[in-house]
């Protein structure tokens, strides 16, 4: 292949046969890498925001040989094919990194985030430059594993100020103007407090849920001295007493969950204490209700939202539903005296 000098436009034509004879190749690896990395995330249950994908654009890629002097660019430039991982918080990056060393070879790596400059300029991620593992063979494999493709993992706010510094152009910290510098390292800073404070929220999240349901598991054993009894119910102790007085390990959608404590509070019932009241009270009551009222559905049972929901309406005459914006209250079944009779 002919140097990047002389006549810029034979070389420019010649590179641009070469790139679209390996355009299907590049197609080809682009999603090859995508479904390995998916496969990989979901097998280790990494919840992320999203994988993008990207071939780089003919003048670009040309703009790079120009500006490196390459005479191989085809070896040399390794992110014609680059794949991105935006992740939640900080502390995915080092999960996600794992995934990516069991799944690829890895060629080399570039930590923008945890690296020792701290005042480098714009964005900060983690860059792999990879190749599919030897073990990727076959006719499915064998015209694309030699080719170098790059992954770079970063958040949700790492990668708007990305975008935000791409759009404004800036390549380099010296492209800045002096004027706007300060702000900009302000700017850039608040992005890597956005990150650090949303790291430090989930974590105490996490506490959070972990004490309520030690709360809620001392409540259901009739410790009375447990202060949860008199506090106001909110998202974390509705969902504890869902898994542990129903054995729900979780199934109830968040969203559902946050319906029903709307719907709770709106009637009146704002502490654990009292919701666990009335369910008590209509134990022996709904167990008549659910086997002359089954739901609609192959378990004719109801789940524990569903439960709740029918025991209030048993007990309460002004209890109110609501149901994704509509409203309904209790009707002539909640009213059968087979079922009245046996509320406590």
């Amino acid at each position: 292949m002919n140097d990047v000098i002389g006549n810029i436009e034979l070389d420019r034509k010649e590179f641009l046969n070469l790139y679209e004879r390996n355009k299907f190749l590049y197609q080809t690896l682009e999603e090859e890498v995508k479904y390995i990395l998916n496969k990989s995330l979901k097998e280790k249950d990494i919840k992320i925001h999203s994988i993008l994908s990207r071939i780089k654009e003919f003048d670009s890629f040309f703009e790079k040989i120009e500006r490196k002097q390459t005479s191989n660019p085809f070896e040399e430039i390794t992110d014609i094919i680059g794949t991105r991982v935006v992740c939640l918080f900080l502390s995915d990056i080092d999960k996600i990194k794992t995934c990516i060393q069991d799944s690829f070879t890895i060629i080399s790596e570039d930590n923008k985030v945890y690296g020792d400059n701290v005042s480098s300029f714009g964005y900060m991620s983690v860059h792999f430059i990879a190749m599919l593992k030897d073990e990727y063979c076959g006719p499915r494999y064998d015209h694309i594993k030699h080719l170098k493709f790059e992954i770079q993992v970063r958040t949700i706010s790492m990668d708007a100020w990305a975008n935000i510094s791409h759009y404004l152009d800036y390549k380099s910290e010296n492209d800045v103007p002096s004027e706007l510098k300060r702000d900009f390292h302000a700017l850039s800073g608040l992005f890597y407090v956005a990150d650090t404070h949303f790291e430090m929220f989930v974590n105490a999240s996490h506490e959070s849920q972990l004490v309520k349901e030690k709360e809620v598991k001392n409540m259901l054993s009739n410790d009375g001295n447990n202060r949860i009894n008199n506090e106001k119910i909110d998202f974390d102790t509705l969902k504890s007493y869902l898994n542990q007085k129903f054995n729900d390990n979780n199934n109830t959608s968040a969203k559902l969950i946050s319906e029903l404590l709307d719907e709770l509070l709106q009637n009146g019932y704002t502490t654990l204490s009292e919701l666990d009241n009335a369910i008590n009270r209509t134990s022996e009551a709904f167990k008549v209700y659910e086997m002359k009222y089954p739901p609609v559905g192959d378990l004719n049972k109801f789940v524990p939202v569903g439960i709740i929901r029918a025991s209030l309406s048993i007990l309460d005459r002004d209890y109110t539903r609501h149901f994704d914006g509509m409203t309904s209250q209790r009707s002539e079944e909640h009213e059968d005296p087979a079922v009245q009779e046996l509320i406590k």
